[in-house]
């Protein structure tokens, strides 16, 4: 699951999208939990901002430096699909832009 870093540090007047990040963390965790030993896992890929227009590459600024590309995204996920990525249960991995 994709999930934001203001599930745990929620900014001003953001409460109700704070509460429902939070509630998919809670049930993708305790999913990894009930899951344990089946071979199936769930994590947390945790974004800022998703870059869909590509604007770290083609505007960079201190911004959007942290923003996670849908490219970044995509090899996390395909990572976590792989033979090595299945030891991986219960991880919150922070993709907060590598560019």
């Amino acid at each position: 699951m994709v999930t934001s870093p203001y599930a745990a540090r929620p900014a001003a007047k953001g409460g109700p999208y704070a509460i429902g990040k939070a509630g998919q963390e809670a049930l993708m965790l305790t999913l990894s939990q009930e899951l344990k030993g089946t071979g199936v896992t769930a994590n947390l890929l945790q974004a800022r901002t998703i870059d869909v227009k590509r604007e770290k590459v083609t505007s960079p600024t201190a911004e959007n430096a942290a923003w996670t590309t849908p490219e970044e995204l995509s090899a996390a996920i395909l990572y976590l699909l792989s033979e090595e990525g299945g030891a991986l249960n219960g991880a919150k991995l922070p993709l907060y832009g590598s560019y």
